[in-house]
């Protein structure tokens, strides 16, 4: 009998597909297994067709200027010191993924393309993964196919730029949604809220943003979660006190639930990890700006100060349109931006999307004070505070202004994935959102097969490696773009207008470009076009006539007998 037992037992085994504890571990296994490949063979693809999509951008000297920082400090100088960067150091973040990427390539424009291209491919992933959450099986592919799929398809143009061009604020929701993925997966252990409030601190040390983004939405939805779970409690408390048979009861059943009671001490004991979160998070600010002054005291790099202001009442209506254009171009959906037929098709299209992200953040408002639905919690407040914040600020001035809420599109991915992802398995809508997710890929494919323009001032370097003029200066928009492009090969060094003279750029440079002893300059680039500029009169007032001048397109070159760094004011 035992053994017909234990043949009974491999037959019930067989029948229900290997679910005992074997079965069920195994299939875990696979289910990982699964996921680690696909995950590998998603960025493959992903990252390939984004490098080319970026490639249809110029990049700038605003990129070029981090490339250079990465060079010199893959060159020893980890500190940066000398350096006296933007108001956004992307010094945890981008820089050291810059220093890795040219470690392996070289000093060249190409590596803003490969940094901005893996930096949204992890974006896609990471959204899709904690789209997922802890869903399994269907359910949990249906989750992150939605919430990756929403970004899936950058659109060409103004969204290239913002997205797939960096370093720029899109990374920075990076170490956030990181942050957003450890609460989701990990035990309520004490140890998660100093992880999270450690992470967060890194994101600030490289950009402000993450104050809007990651701190101060934790903070207020954790707080908001205590206060509205013990002050209608505590009322209720108060307000029956002389209530013999509800205090017989045990006081109000959700708080018990929790395992509290009314004392002070009881609401640690019941909120210690809300209260805990709020405090990790909030002790990063004077973490990070703790590690910035450890890093200026010991000579290393000098931020510019962030402009910090409110918007003017005549400023607003001109802030709500650009916010409204980009948050529909962060979805590929600015049919207002779109250049050509095509373009509209695709953003109509894409209105799919943005109309889903929309849908889920209105049900994720609702859930705000679920137990279950910190991280929704979360992403509703940071998207609430980062576009509001955008809304009455001074930073919009144009479309190109999106990167300041760039991290809405992550984020609200994430809503959509996380709280609509099943609810598309239903039979009538899985046709509708199979065809868009098609109508994704294929845009993703078109955009990907876009000819790559010249280098941004490639001309202009052309010109000087074939007339021998390898270090000189130039307005800003130049200077480090040219030397990125070059490989170092020609170096232009940043100056500007200072009065009637010429002085150095404080801004995206090192100090040590523009020492004489180590340094020469013999030539002054000047352009007909773009910001930044210095004139010819401002020239020769600084350094005298030139010994030769020479006019190829809209630049005019001027050439000294001498080293200009001498005469920089």
């Amino acid at each position: 009998m035992p053994g017909a037992a234990t043949a009974a037992g491999r037959r019930g085994a067989r029948a229900s597909g290997g679910r005992g504890p074997g079965g069920a571990k195994s299939a875990r296994l696979r289910g990982a297994a699964a996921w680690t490949l696909g995950t590998a063979v998603a960025a493959t693809a992903l990252f390939t067709c984004y490098l080319l999509q970026s490639r249809t951008m110029p990049a700038g000297s605003d990129g070029a200027s981090i490339t250079l920082q990465a060079w010199d400090m893959l060159h020893g100088n980890p500190l940066l010191r000398g350096w006296r960067v933007a108001d956004v150091s992307f010094y945890a973040t981008e820089l050291p993924q810059y220093a890795a990427i040219e470690s392996v390539r070289g000093l060249s424009a190409d590596v803003m393309h490969v940094g901005g291209a893996m930096t949204y491919t992890l974006l896609v992933l990471l959204a899709a993964y904690l789209a997922r959450g802890r869903a399994r099986g269907r359910a949990g592919l249906a989750r992150a196919v939605v919430g990756g799929g929403i970004m899936l398809a950058p659109q060409l143009g103004a969204g290239t730029g913002t997205l797939l061009l960096g370093p720029d604020h899109a990374g920075s929701a990076v170490p956030v949604l990181v942050v957003l993925l450890l609460l989701d997966l990990a035990p309520a252990r004490w140890y998660v809220p100093v992880l999270a409030g450690l992470l967060l601190a890194w994101g600030l040390v490289a950009d402000a943003l993450v104050l809007f983004i990651g701190v101060a939405p934790v903070v207020v939805v954790c707080l908001a979660r205590v206060l509205h779970g013990v002050i209608p409690r505590r009322s209720g408390l108060r307000a029956r006190a002389g209530d013999p048979g509800h205090q017989a009861r045990g006081g109000d059943p959700g708080f018990r639930a929790r395992g509290g009671d009314p004392g002070l001490q009881g609401l640690a004991r019941t909120w210690w990890f809300e209260l805990s979160l709020a405090a990790c998070a909030a002790a990063a600010v004077p973490v990070a700006a703790g590690a910035v002054a450890l890093i200026r005291a010991l000579g290393g790099w000098q931020p510019n100060s962030l402009r910090a202001s409110f918007a003017t009442a005549g400023m607003i209506a001109d802030n709500v349109r650009l916010t409204a254009q980009g948050l529909l171009s962060l979805f590929g959906a600015d049919v207002f931006g779109a250049s050509s037929g095509l373009a509209v098709v695709f953003a109509v299209v894409h209105l799919a999307g943005f109309a889903i992200a929309g849908w889920g953040f209105c049900i994720a408002v609702r859930r705000f004070f679920r137990a279950d639905a910190l991280v929704e919690a979360v992403c509703v407040a940071a998207i609430v505070i980062n576009v509001a914040a955008y809304l009455v600020g001074v930073q919009a001035v144009n479309i190109a202004s999106t990167r300041e809420i760039a991290p809405v599109l992550p984020l609200g991915a994430v809503l959509a994935g996380r709280l609509l992802g099943e609810r598309l398995l239903a039979p009538r809508l899985v046709p509708v959102a199979a065809a868009v997710l098609a109508g994704y890929a294929a845009m993703l494919g078109y955009a990907a097969a876009q000819p790559a323009p010249a280098p941004q001032y490639a001309d202009l370097t052309a010109w000087l490696r074939a007339h021998h003029l390898t270090s000189g200066v130039s307005g800003y928009s130049q200077a480090n773009i040219v030397t990125a492009e070059s490989g170092g090969a020609i170096s232009l060094r940043p100056v500007v207008a200072a009065g009637r003279y010429v002085a150095p750029r404080g801004w995206e440079s090192d100090r040590s470009w523009f020492d004489p002893a180590r340094h020469a300059a013999n030539f002054l680039v000047l352009s007909s076009v773009g910001s930044y500029q210095v004139s010819v009169r401002e020239a020769v007032a600084t350094f005298g006539q030139p010994a030769r001048t020479y006019r190829y397109r809209v630049y005019t070159i001027m050439v000294w007998d001498t080293n200009l760094l001498t005469r920089l004011r």
